[in-house]
């Protein structure tokens, strides 16, 4: 990157992912025209713990500013961060008293399993089910542990923000305490069908509202940062990305892949929900409106799949090893079985295969069959007319090319792969957040046939795993 904006920049966004830390500029066609990026911050911990030194954290994410300083003065900036990630901090000198605790944390364990009684309600709110991942849980479990944050809490002289609520209280130097509906709703302690945080909750996990933020619209009224810039738009990573694909007018879904795989399906409204699925907004706007999805997670799947290298393992038209099976998730099988205490799984068939490209195919295989149930899952058995598919792991032509010949119809390849940044950048520019047009389509093609039939069989092997 040059060391300015160039003039043609209408405007500029970040993206604090869970590994990388991104910024892009966005032209006045509307396209992203660079993108820089840092490592984000290694996180630590031992046992379910983890997290990242909150100044640590910070000085990452502003040295992704360091070459257009004193040239953003009015420049629009887009914010969109990873869910369910958080910090709490001194409301009078912006001190943090925790670390930035990842969505990947799971300390509050124990404490959901004593609280499983609170599913429904939590389900009924949310669109959630209860899951150490959220902050919900987590700051109950972190305060039944530490009387002192309890009462800094609890008094109001200690505040809670998801990554977008604490960078927005620092870059305005305390002036506003703010969050967009589509990162505040992954908290767990909001309900999404009213868009405010919901008091049932809150006295659940012993929190108050004078340490929440606001929750505002996604293109609430802009706010001016120190940098210069002013922030237009906020929002979650994948709302941000689902808007930049999926065009509102189309029975679509998405399939999201990249360190983990999200299949979104649009929804009519945030009251929707669907046994062992999650409900959320992705858009909260008073010009461009409400959106919500249903939301399948396969954890970790762009790992897994690389534990076994990067070469592309292509599909071949017959099952070399048609006992070979995987389940792709790490960190806990995710929706609709919700089984934190597996890794990924491999048949025995394919412990025995030698080659690390053939456990590899196998593993994709097994990613494939994960987005195919829940295609079939979200969508009422009648799977959507348009099914596009993003993300990093979509540079291997197996995944597009497997999910089209397994649905037995086209598939769409949205090969930006910085989707996420161009949704919020768009937003933060003004226009509308879809950006699909240059979408490839892949048909189904021989390559890969066999995985219909082998569909069925890798069905009984997962139940017979599960209830091992």
């Amino acid at each position: 990157m040059s060391n300015a904006p160039e003039k043609s920049v209408a405007a500029v966004a970040i993206d604090l992912g869970s590994t990388r830390f991104k910024l892009g500029c966005i032209d006045r066609s509307g396209r992203l025209s660079r993108v820089a990026a840092l490592p984000a911050p290694r996180l630590t911990g031992e046992g379910l713990v983890r997290q990242v030194d909150a100044a640590t954290f910070l000085r990452q994410v502003e040295r992704l500013w360091d070459e257009f300083e004193g040239e953003l003065a009015g420049m629009p900036f887009g914010l969109v961060c990873q869910r369910s990630t958080f910090v709490v901090w001194d409301r009078q000198s912006g001190r943090p008293l925790t670390p930035v605790v990842s969505w990947q944390d799971r300390r509050a364990a124990d404490w959901c399993e004593e609280h499983v009684f609170a599913d429904e309600l939590l389900r009924r709110r949310t669109g959630l089910l209860m899951s150490p991942h959220y902050a919900g849980p987590k700051l109950a479990a972190m305060m039944r542990e530490d009387p002192e944050l309890t009462a800094q809490l609890q008094s109001g002289d200690a505040l809670f923000g998801t990554l977008d609520a604490w960078l927005t209280w620092v870059w305005t130097a305390g002036a506003i305490h703010r969050s967009d509906l589509t990162m505040a709703a992954r908290t767990a302690m909001v309900d999404i069908v009213a868009g405010d945080w919901c008091d049932e909750l809150l006295d659940l996990y012993g929190m108050t509202r004078s340490a929440l933020p606001d929750i505002v619209a996604t293109d609430a009224t802009p706010v001016d940062l120190r940098n210069g810039a002013r922030l237009t738009a906020s929002i979650a990573d994948q709302a941000s990305g689902a808007l930049a694909v999926l065009d509102p007018q189309l029975d679509a879904a998405l399939v999201n892949l990249g360190t983990g795989a999200f299949v979104l399906r649009p929804v009519g409204d945030a009251s929707i929900r669907r046994d062992g699925y999650l409900t959320g907004p992705i858009l909260s706007s008073e010009t461009l409106g409400e959106r919500s999805v249903l939301e399948g997670t396969i954890n970790g799947a762009g790992p897994a799949v690389d534990r076994f290298g990067r070469e592309s393992a292509l599909l071949p038209t017959e099952d070399p090893a048609p006992e070979a099976f995987a389940i792709p998730d790490l960190a806990g099988i995710g929706a609709p079985h919700w089984r934190p205490e597996f890794d990924l799984t491999l048949s025995r068939a394919a412990k025995k295969l030698e080659v690390p490209l053939e456990q590899r195919r196998v593993v994709i295989e097994g990613l494939l069959f994960r987005v195919y149930e829940i295609l079939r899952d979200v969508s009422d058995g009648r799977l959507p007319a348009n099914v596009y598919v993003s993300g990093g792991l979509v540079r291997d032509p197996a995944f597009a090319q497997g999910l089209a010949t397994l649905l037995d119809a086209p598939v769409h390849v949205f090969d930006e792969a910085e989707s996420t940044l161009l949704g919020v950048a768009r937003l933060a520019m003004g226009i509308r957040p879809f950006a699909a047009a240059d979408a490839q389509c892949v048909a189904p093609a021989a390559s890969g046939a066999y995985l219909r039939d082998k569909f069925g069989r890798w069905e009984s092997w997962v139940r017979g795993v599960l209830a091992a």
